[in-house]
């Protein structure tokens, strides 16, 4: 059989199994977990996916909630389909991830159908990635090893429009702690150092860097704590910040920009400095020969894209752990439309429209897609070499800086 004939088993396969597939999407939804204690999702995606016949490993690479599931010949070329399923604290799936591992689901059975039924030599690999919301979860499993024999990465997200050339930004957030000396603020203030006052100077340097900074840089931040009386000088002074910028270059000379205005706060107040940095989410780099076949396997199922050019131009200010991977193997990360009038991504309307019958009809258009965009890279020879090719000739040198990671 030949590549159509093998999409069309994947499409069919995908297509039979949608009401077992809704059930698995609303049942996600309906059990909102949010980072690292996804135990029910993460029971239910496997049970799935080994009664399909998929070799499943359970709390693998490290994380009780992650997995890996995989179906084909050992040794042979390897797609990986990433599936999310935390949620967010209050608000539930306001961000769709019930979605993205539905959408996985069903690039991964569709796929590995057309693997049994064609004797293709090929494998699919479903990679369950716990915590994107902030616990940057596919960044501990990159460094244990879950991408090492894998040859190219899919997934895809909810959005408020379709676009297989998603950007992200590149960055981190960090604890911040001030440490000063108490005094009595009337009768003896010259021997106080005052934590507050290097908070005060933090934020005022930020302030005035903003002037030399590039439109695409954000820097935002909250205090948690800076004292709590009037009459003491303030010994203790804790705040939290984030730092994003375009790109992982860009990010490298802002975090430093930043980091000279932490310690320079601390050095006119005489305070000690600790800072507590989380993995850095790195910025998207899309995989366009991946991206161009995916946008051909959604247009045949009457999706309708913008040009690659205007797509590229979209300006998103979201950050995610899949960007980590793109920096490792050939991946892409689209966006697809769900239909969201009251809000966007992270609002309690997202959350009620990721469960609508309508989302989960575009989630199915995705998952097909995804599974013959997988089969062409493991029955066509040419189309694989030429998705390593474009991503061998990206310079990836910025990516060894361990002050990035």
């Amino acid at each position: 059989m030949g590549l159509q004939e093998q999409q069309k088993v994947a499409d069919e396969t995908i297509t039979k199994a949608s009401p077992e597939l809704r059930d698995i999407n609303w049942d996600l939804h309906s059990h909102p977990e949010v980072l690292f204690q996804e135990h029910h999702a993460h029971k239910v995606l496997t049970n799935f996916l080994e009664e399909r016949g998929f070799k499943v490993d359970r709390s693998a690479f490290g994380l009780e909630t992650a997995f890996r599931a995989s179906y084909g010949p050992e040794g042979a070329r390897a797609v990986a389909i990433n599936l999310e399923y935390d949620a967010l604290e209050q608000i539930g799936h306001a961000c769709g991830h019930n979605l993205i591992a539905t959408a996985g689901l069903a690039a991964a059975i569709g796929t590995a159908e057309a693997i049994k039924q064609g004797k293709i030599n090929g494998r699919v690999v479903a990679i369950g990635t716990p915590a994107e919301e902030g616990g940057g979860g596919k960044i501990k499993m990159i460094r244990a090893g879950a991408y090492d024999d894998i040859f190219c990465c899919v997934m895809v997200h909810p959005a408020k429009k379709d676009n297989a050339y998603v950007t992200s930004m590149c960055g981190s957030e960090l604890t911040i702690e001030y440490i000063g000396k108490p005094a009595h603020a009337m009768a003896a203030p010259w021997d106080g150092i005052n934590a507050l006052d290097a908070v005060t100077l933090l934020q005022t340097s930020i302030g005035l860097l903003r002037q030399q900074i590039m439109p695409s840089d954000r820097i935002r931040g909250v205090v948690l704590q800076a004292g709590q009386r009037s009459g003491v000088i303030p010994a203790y002074a804790k705040a939290r910040y984030c730092v994003r910028s375009a790109s992982l270059e860009r990010y490298s000379v802002l975090k430093q920009k930043f980091i000279n205005c932490l310690e320079a706060a601390a050095l006119a107040t005489g305070c000690e400095l600790k800072t507590d940095w989380l993995p850095a989410y790195w910025d998207i780099r899309t995989n366009e020969a991946l991206a161009a076949k995916f946008v051909e396997h959604m247009e045949r199922q009457g999706v309708s894209f913008r040009s690659a050019y205007e797509q590229k131009m979209d300006q998103d200010c979201f950050s995610t752990d899949m960007g980590n991977v793109t920096y490792v193997v050939p991946s892409i990360h689209p966006t697809f439309e769900i239909i969201s009038p009251g809000g966007t991504i992270h609002t309690a309307h997202f959350a009620a429209a990721a469960r609508a019958q309508d989302a989960h009809d575009r989630t199915l258009r995705c998952g097909r897609a995804m599974a013959s965009t997988a089969l062409q890279v493991l029955m066509d020879d040419d189309f694989a070499a030429a998705v390593r090719r474009q991503f061998d000739a990206e310079d990836w040198s910025i990516a060894a800086d361990p002050a990035l990671a």
